[in-house]
């Protein structure tokens, strides 16, 4: 799915991977961080990497008839949770913020006793089910929530919590074609163990008792499952000491697993700010692309 790297962005710069003809290899097309002369969408129908030289960090992307809708984690701003809005991949809009009062989430993330800076709102899933857009997110400190609307626009329903409890990220969900739900979600305060919850059909629930132990260790987090064919993949990044961090993915049959056939799927680019968190979506034309942020630092 992941096949090359045409140009990476900014700190968090907001790119594509995929297999197009984008990129010029002369010297011209390698700019010093920052500098970037050329991005985004070309005069001559290609695209340049980043196509958003700017801070759109986790990103999650899903594609909703002729849209695309992707989300971007906001930390302790607010509102919060960006969401953007393109017809190609490559040109975004600014669609709004899904969580408009972040005091829904706790208190501490009102202005008068702030102490959340870098945590707040983290990776979070974006999906769409009989008719309704759907964002899950956790932070560290407060637990997992979920929200949901007619229209990506808004209005959203106040937050749901599902987990209250500190040490969890980068959670991920998805409905079978019965029906069926589950939710993904890594607690890194544990060893960072990453476990599969049964869920509520509404997404307002899941089954804490119930959850299923996946794999534990490597600092593994940024979890996206989604379906493609007859298997389920469950897409996430590791960290090794030494070897930097990057993308991996297991695969399974059923929804609620097992998931085996451990697989690398790109290689750990310190010199690319180690593209390893974002979405994996299909384009129009057939192939895959991976959107993803490149940074380093804060």
């Amino acid at each position: 799915m992941i096949q090359r790297i045409l140009y990476v962005g900014l700190i968090t710069g907001f790119c594509i991977l995929g297999d197009v003809t984008a990129q010029n290899t002369s010297n011209e097309s390698n700019p010093v961080w920052g500098n970037w002369e050329k991005w985004g969408e070309q005069n001559d129908g290609t695209y340049r990497n980043p196509i958003i030289p700017a801070d759109y960090s986790d990103i999650d992307c899903i594609q909703v008839g002729d849209d695309y809708y992707a989300i971007s984690s906001t930390f302790q701003f607010s509102p919060g949770m960006t969401l953007l809005h393109s017809k190609d991949l490559v040109n975004w809009e600014f669609c709004g913020n899904i969580i408009s009062d972040l005091t829904q989430i706790g208190t501490k993330l009102n202005w008068d006793q702030m102490d959340r800076y870098a945590r707040g709102v983290w990776a979070g899933t974006l999906r769409y089910h009989n008719g309704r857009f759907y964002l899950f997110f956790g932070t560290p400190d407060e637990g997992y929530f979920m929200t949901s609307s007619s229209k990506p626009e808004g209005p959203w329903e106040p937050l749901t919590p599902l987990l209250l409890e500190a040490g969890w990220d980068d959670c991920t969900a998805i409905w079978d074609e019965d029906g069926k739900a589950c939710f993904v979600g890594t607690h890194f305060a544990d060893g960072y163990k990453t476990y599969l919850f049964p869920m509520a059909k509404d997404g307002k629930s899941i089954n804490r008792k119930s959850a299923k132990l996946i794999h534990s260790g490597n600092g593994r987090e940024a979890n996206k499952l989604i379906k493609v064919g007859e298997w389920y993949y469950l897409v996430f990044s590791e960290h090794k000491p030494g070897t930097g961090r990057y993308v991996m993915a297991r695969r399974s049959k059923k929804l609620f697993g097992p998931y085996k056939e451990e697989k690398q799927l790109a290689l750990a680019s310190r010199e690319a700010m180690e593209p390893n968190q974002g979405g994996i979506i299909q384009g129009k034309d057939g192939k895959w692309y991976f959107l993803t942020h490149h940074g380093t630092g804060d």
